[in-house]
């Protein structure tokens, strides 16, 4: 098998190729089916094509990450790294992390402070196909209820939009704040009304009339037979419209 400086890496295995990282480069030494280098290999290029597991990543360090992929070109449609599975019945990627204040996945855009990167996006998703099925994000947790948000959308000093792990929905809430009921929209100074609907808004009869309002004041609109009705803190009901 002849390698012939075909490799640039520290120390993994890939296929038939094992390289040593340590001293100066030596030279390619046959063992079995492997070839192994007794130092670091600089090559242009490196490519593996097996039947078993081609290659992998490890280290112990602290401070140096296993692997860096980096596309150094500043145009062009190349990419630093391009995965594509053929395989319809697994996941294209699985990813796994231990992390107890940083995400499993971390994606930072470095943005233009001019806003001329408008068209670009942190993540992009494109269902192909059309008519699939797919869907563009699921988040589920299969050992159990969650305690964390399940989604947390924050800007402008504030969760603009997040899903409780509850399953209450917050909007325009306070950072960290819990929403008050299912769903608890916030209105914003600037802003002409803390809900707006174009269309239809259909308010389906109240399973029970509300009892009482709780110390935040304010009242309870709601159904009854098909009436729309209005609680108040001092408990009087009134029909706004009839059935």
């Amino acid at each position: 098998m002849t390698m012939a400086r075909r490799l640039f890496l520290g120390g993994f295995t890939a296929g038939a190729v094992t390289v040593v990282v340590g001293g100066e480069a030596g030279a390619a030494e046959t063992t079995g089916d492997s070839t192994v280098f007794d130092g670091p290999v600089v090559a242009p290029s490196f490519r593996t094509d097996s039947t078993v597991n081609s290659a992998v990543f490890r280290t112990t360090s602290t401070t140096e990450h296993a692997v860096t992929v980096r596309q150094a070109a500043t145009s062009g449609s190349g990419v630093a790294l391009n995965i594509v599975s053929d395989n319809p019945e697994d996941s294209t990627v699985y990813v796994t992390g231990h992390e107890r204040a940083r995400g499993t996945v971390k994606i930072s855009h470095v943005g233009s402070a001019d806003g001329s990167d408008a068209g670009a996006a942190a993540l992009s998703i494109d269902l192909k196909t059309a008519g699939t099925a797919a869907q563009g994000i699921f988040l589920t947790a299969t050992e159990g209820a969650t305690g964390g948000n399940l989604i947390c959308l924050r800007n402008n000093d504030r969760d603009d939009f997040v899903v409780k792990g509850s399953g209450r929905v917050g909007i325009g809430m306070g950072i960290g704040a819990n929403p008050w009921s299912q769903l608890h929209v916030v209105q914003r100074p600037g802003t002409d009304s803390a809900l707006m609907a174009e269309g239809v808004v259909r308010v389906v009869n109240a399973v029970s009339a509300p009892v009482g309002v709780d110390s935040r004041g304010g009242g309870a609109l709601y159904a009854a037979g098909g009436a729309l009705m209005w609680r108040g803190s001092n408990g009087t009901v009134t029909e706004i419209a009839p059935a």
